[in-house]
């Protein structure tokens, strides 16, 4: 009987441990990451602590030294060796999303994409969190905000998307996405309505032209005012030569704090804020292990549009040196000059910081 017993346990341990290789083996699981340090140097504060947000300052003296690892991130990368393909991926840059406790207490990790994608004949159908349908031209800007509140407009969110290969150098996409980037309830989610989102990208030999629009609605929680989100965007990316490369938006819409544009100035009831902008980034690649970027960029919500106090320009100079010191590891050099203009009883006044970073960046 005892035999009987033993052989049966080990019979079904075989067989349990045969069912679990037969899960675990349909999937192809890919680790990736870095580790990243960043040290900057602001000769004013700016808002948004690592991020390069706006110039808040203009007392003489009002510097800021900072020194982080937050910027470290680790992923992966799922498939089933088919049309079924999946990505997680997270760094820790979670302090401004705090719900509990005091803000900046903690490193919180933050989900940066976590999405399932099924490709099926010349359409793609995904459902999670990742990029917006806004083009995804992004100036070469080492700051983690990249240029953000200064002509570059970008996030991620939630959302559940088609994308369709309608030819071979043009593809349509749509998306109804999250109405906010803010990850509890807030402004977005309280219209009860998601924030739609089209794209349509068309590629003429090396060049790449991006043309992105969006629709959604927030709803004051205090007041239950409403008001309207709209935006239309361009992206390009042209290769000038081998060593050139030009890349950039230029956009204009309302109330575009879910994209990172308009400053983060919102209205309600057909005061929605305008703006416009964009930017524009040079990368130049002289030798294999060393290449550059030099980027301009500018919001700008329309004055009539605004409170006395309120944001009324950004702009950003930005410049950096790359150095592929190995294969897997990066040193950056960057210095940016910002000017936030605020609006005054009397006109504008300008404030300006010099920003200072060094990036050691280590990809596996």
């Amino acid at each position: 009987m005892k035999r009987m017993l033993c052989a049966a346990v080990l019979v079904l341990a075989c067989q349990t441990a045969r069912a679990e290789q037969e899960v675990t083996s349909k999937y192809k699981v890919s680790f990736y990451g870095h580790i990243k340090n960043d040290v900057s140097y602001d000769t004013r504060k700016t808002a948004g602590d690592d991020y390069m947000m706006y110039v808040t300052s203009n007392k003489p003296g009002d510097s800021v030294f900072r020194e982080s690892a937050r910027a470290s991130r680790i992923g992966f990368n799922i498939s089933d060796g088919g049309d079924l393909t999946a990505k997680v991926e997270a760094d820790f840059l979670g302090l401004s999303e705090s719900v509990g406790g005091t803000p900046g207490a903690t490193t919180d990790l933050r989900l940066r994409h976590a999405y399932v994608n099924l490709k099926h004949g010349d359409w793609n159908f995904l459902a999670g969190q990742t990029w917006m349908l806004t083009p995804l031209e992004l100036p070469g800007s080492n700051n983690e905000l990249l240029m953000g509140y200064s002509g570059a407009l970008w996030y991620r969110a939630p959302q559940v998307r088609a994308t369709w290969q309608a030819a071979e150098n043009l593809t349509v996409a749509a998306a109804a996405v999250r109405p906010t980037r803010k990850l509890t309830d807030a402004e977005g989610t309280s219209s009860g309505l998601p924030s739609m989102q089209g794209q349509a990208q068309l590629k003429i030999g090396k060049a790449k032209l991006t043309l992105a629009g969006a629709w959604g609605r927030w709803k004051n929680t205090t007041t239950d005012q409403e008001g309207d989100v709209n935006l239309v965007d361009l992206g390009y990316n042209v290769p000038l030569t081998e060593q050139l490369t030009l890349n950039g938006q230029i956009w204009t819409g309302r109330n575009l704090y879910d994209f990172l544009g308009g400053i983060g100035n919102m209205g309600y009831d057909g005061d929605e804020v305008r703006a416009s902008g964009g930017f524009a980034n040079l990368l130049v690649k002289p030798w294999q292990k060393v290449f550059f970027n030099a980027a301009w960029g500018i919001d700008d919500p329309k004055d009539s549009d605004l409170a006395v106090g309120s944001r009324s320009q950004n702009t950003t100079l930005m410049g950096n040196v790359n150095y592929q010191l190995m294969d897997t590891l990066l040193l950056t050099m960057e210095t940016s000059y910002m000017v936030t203009q605020y609006k005054t009883a009397t006109g504008f006044s300008d404030y300006g910081d010099m920003h200072y970073q060094f990036s050691c960046k280590y990809v596996f």
